[in-house]
C-alpha cells in the first residue's frame, strides 16, 4: 500500500480538522444538516489531505476497489514505443492525472499544472486553431516538437491581476492574440464528483432559464453534449460543462491532456479509429471509479453556529445562491458505482448550469455546445475554504488569476454583476462575515 493511501486512511480515521477532532454522526442526522456537505459520503478530514479520502459509506468491496484504483490516478505515463509513440504523447500537457490535480485539488497556473485552450476569435471562438485544435499541447516526447512554447506574464489591474501570454510555434511564429483566443485553465478539485453525476437531469433542467423569463437577471443554460454511447445528455463537468459523465471526462483528459488513447468499449481494445488503445478498458473504468468515489469534506462549523448564520445570510442577500444553489439531491440508480451515492441530500452550492459572466471573464473560447465564450459553469463551492491548505500556491477561477476568494468575487460580471457590486458596497464587517463563512466550507 502506498504511503499516500496510508496517510489518507489514518487521517480519515482520526477525523482531523486543523487541531480539532470531529465526532461522527449517525444516519438520523443526515438530510438537512448543511455541515454534512456530501451527505453520507462526507469526510471529516480538513487537513492538507482533505480532498484525498474515499467517500464515507462505501462497502468494504467498494473501498478496496477505490484504494486499488488510486495508483492508476497517480501513475506517471511514458511513451510505450520509440517509433510508434504509443502511450504518453507524442504531444501532451502532463504525464499523470495527479500532476495537475494536486492532492486531488486545484492546480497552480504554471507549466505542468495547467494548460491552454485556444480557438479562432472569428465567429465567437467556436472554431479550432488549424494545426493545433482546441487545446494547445506544449510538451512532447522522443524529440517531437511541441505545438508551441508559451510564456506567461501576470499583469496587475488595480488590486486584481490578469494574464498575458505569448505563444510561439516551433518555427518561430507568434500566434496573434487578436486572431487566436487563449484561455489558461487550471485543474479543478475532484471532490464529490460521483454525487454531482447522480443529480437527476430533470432537477437541473428545472432550474434552467435561458430566456430569463422570470426577469431576475439570471439566465442559467444547459449545455447538451453526447455521452460515450452517443446519447444526448446534460454537460456537468469541466469549466464549461462540456462532459456529461465522469467516464467521458476521463476519456477527454487522457486524450487532450496526456495524448493517451482509450478503447471504445469493454469488448475491444480499439479506439474509434480502429487502432489499439494505449489504455485498457479496465484501467479507464477504474480511474473513473476512483474519482467518482472521492468524498467531499464537512464544513468546519455546525449549521447553527453564529458564523454560519451571519455568513449564509449575506450570501443569500447578495443573490449568490441564485446560481450557487446550496442544496441538491441525488437520484436512485440501481447500477450506481456505489450504493451510498443514491438518495443523498448534498450541499455543493452549484446549479451545474452555465452563465454569462461578463466581458472580464470572456476568454474567447466557446467550447463545444456553448454559444458565448463568456459562459462558465457555476463552480461548486464545497471545500473552497480548504483550497490553500491543500495547495498553497493554487488560485481561484478557471485560470487561477484570483489569489483569494475576494478577488474571485470581484472578477464576477454579467449575470453576477449585481452580486459583485452589492459585495463591493458591503461594510467591512459584512464582507468579513461572508468570507469567513466561505472559508469554513
Amino acid at each position: 500500500m502506498k504511503r499516500r493511501q496510508i496517510i489518507t486512511i489514518f487521517l480519515t480515521l482520526l477525523l482531523t480538522v486543523g487541531s480539532g477532532i470531529f465526532i461522527r454522526v449517525n444516519s438520523a442526522e443526515l438530510g438537512e444538516n448543511k455541515q454534512l456537505a456530501a451527505g453520507a459520503m462526507t469526510s471529516f478530514n480538513r487537513s492538507y489531505a482533505a480532498f484525498e479520502p474515499p467517500a464515507e459509506g462505501l462497502s468494504q468491496i467498494e473501498l478496496t476497489r477505490h484504494l486499488d484504483s488510486d495508483p492508476l490516478f497517480d501513475r506517471s505515463h511514458i511513451p510505450l514505443d520509440d517509433h510508434l509513440n504509443a502511450g504518453l504523447g507524442p504531444l501532451h500537457n502532463a504525464n499523470s492525472c495527479s500532476s495537475c490535480h494536486v492532492l486531488n485539488g486545484r492546480g497552480r497556473p504554471v507549466n505542468g499544472e495547467s494548460l491552454f485552450r485556444v480557438a479562432l476569435r472569428e465567429n465567437g471562438g467556436i472554431k479550432p486553431v488549424p494545426g493545433i485544435g482546441f487545446q494547445l499541447q506544449d510538451r512532447s516526447t522522443y524529440g517531437n516538437a511541441p505545438e508551441a512554447i508559451v510564456v506567461r506574464e501576470w499583469i496587475n489591474k488595480g488590486n486584481l491581476r490578469r494574464l498575458e501570454s505569448t505563444i510561439t510555434t516551433p518555427n518561430g511564429d507568434k500566434l496573434s492574440s487578436k486572431e487566436i483566443a487563449r484561455s489558461l485553465r487550471v485543474a479543478p478539485p475532484l471532490i464529490g464528483l460521483g454525487l454531482l453525476e447522480a443529480i437527476p437531469q430533470e432537477n437541473i433542467i428545472a432550474r434552467a432559464d435561458p430566456e430569463d423569463k422570470d426577469n431576475d437577471g439570471i439566465s442559467g443554460r444547459i449545455v447538451w453534449n453526447e455521452d460515450e454511447e452517443g446519447a444526448t445528455r446534460i454537460g456537468r463537468f469541466g469549466w464549461k460543462a462540456t462532459a456529461p459523465t465522469m467516464h467521458q471526462q476521463s476519456v477527454d483528459a487522457y486524450k487532450e491532456d496526456m495524448g493517451i488513447s482509450t478503447p471504445v468499449s469493454s469488448s475491444t481494445n480499439l479506439t474509434k479509429d480502429g487502432t489499439p488503445a494505449d489504455l485498457s478498458w479496465q484501467e479507464l473504468v477504474d480511474v473513473t471509479y476512483y474519482a467518482q468515489t472521492l468524498a467531499a469534506p464537512a464544513t468546519r462549523e455546525p449549521s447553527n453556529s453564529s458564523l454560519v448564520r451571519k455568513g449564509s445570510k449575506v450570501f443569500s442577500q447578495l443573490q449568490c445562491a441564485s446560481c450557487h444553489i446550496p442544496q441538491q439531491k441525488t437520484g436512485f440508480n440501481p447500477n450506481a458505482v456505489a450504493s451510498v451515492i443514491n438518495n443523498q441530500t448534498i450541499w455543493p452550492y452549484t446549479d451545474l448550469l452555465v452563465h454569462d459572466m461578463g466581458p472580464n471573464l470572456d476568454d474567447g473560447v466557446a467550447e463545444h455546445g456553448l454559444t458565448k465564450s463568456q459562459e462558465w459553469r457555476t463552480s461548486p463551492l464545497w471545500g473552497i475554504g480548504l483550497t490553500k491548505r491543500v495547495n498553497h500556491y493554487a488560485g481561484f477561477l478557471h485560470d487561477g488569476r484570483a489569489r483569494s476568494i475576494e478577488e474571485a468575487i470581484l472578477w464576477h460580471g454579467g449575470e453576477a454583476e449585481f452580486s459583485r457590486n452589492a459585495y463591493a458596497s458591503l461594510s467591512k464587517r459584512k464582507k468579513g462575515d461572508l468570507l469567513a463563512w466561505l472559508n469554513q466550507l
